[in-house]
């Protein structure tokens, strides 16, 4: 658990250093498709939609950034007539660290690293009555970025995909029955993470960006996001989103 600490420490350390680092903030409203596979449930993929608010802060040191964006979501979906919910979503922790390799002729190539805590809750109250599931992560994965910006305007890209980390999802099932106690949202998961690497789990993430006028602050994302558990009990889960951010 200590080193779920240093990215706090790395925010301090940032803030206090006013001489050298500019900060600027962005908030995203993110609507996407959702589809969510629980081996429990027999198969079946629940298929719906997801809202999600996403805050950033991101420092510029020189030719490095650090980039901090917790989240918050929830989503719906339905499998045969019945109805699974996600709720919440959450990413208390989201940190990004890049530097920039190079910067020619409007071409920006950055590459780096992120540490990720992201957790989410499925609801089957069809089907496993009160039983609350999860599936967490806390995982560092290699991160890429491409950058053309040409008069005011700009596209770019991401790639980021686990390489290793602590997993849990949910192996059995418990009397929870709605309880909602702190057990269930904080204990469950993380008392049986496992640690490992593609043999435990796979994170990706690949986004693509289109800022139609950088003075105005607004631009548009795609994002493929894709997440699985595949020890014991398998979980998958798959957003297609669409994304607005506005960077102030």
């Amino acid at each position: 658990m200590k080193k779920l600490f240093f990215p706090i420490g790395v925010l301090f350390l940032l803030m206090n250093n006013s001489l050298e680092a500019q900060v600027r903030h962005s908030h995203e409203v993110v609507l996407g498709s959702l589809q969510v596979k629980e081996q429990r449930n027999s198969g079946m993929v629940f298929s719906g939609v997801q809202i999600e608010y996403r805050y950033g802060a991101l420092w510029n040191i020189n030719k490095y950034e650090v980039f901090y964006q917790p989240r918050l979501g929830a989503g719906i979906g339905f499998s045969r007539g019945m109805m699974g919910l996600q709720l919440p979503k959450i990413a208390p922790i989201n940190l990004t660290w890049t530097m920039r390799f190079y910067e020619q002729n409007g071409h920006t190539i950055k590459a780096g690293a992120n540490l990720i805590a992201d957790y989410s809750y499925q609801l089957y109250p069809y089907l496993q009555m009160g039983h609350l599931f999860y599936a967490s992560e806390i995982g560092v994965s290699p991160v890429f970025r491409y950058n053309y910006q040409w008069k005011n305007r700009r596209i770019g890209g991401y790639l980021q995909n686990s390489l290793f980390g602590f997993t849990a999802h949910s192996q059995k099932y418990d009397s929870y029955w709605f309880s909602f106690k702190a057990k269930e949202w904080l204990a469950e998961p993380h008392k049986n993470l496992k640690f490992g690497s593609f043999d435990k789990y796979n994170h990706t993430t690949v986004s693509f960006e289109f800022v139609p006028n950088s003075e105005k602050k607004h631009s548009i994302l795609y994002e493929f996001d894709y997440f699985t558990s595949y020890y014991g009990m398998n979980f998958s889960r798959l957003n297609h989103n669409l994304i607005w951010r506005i960077a102030l």
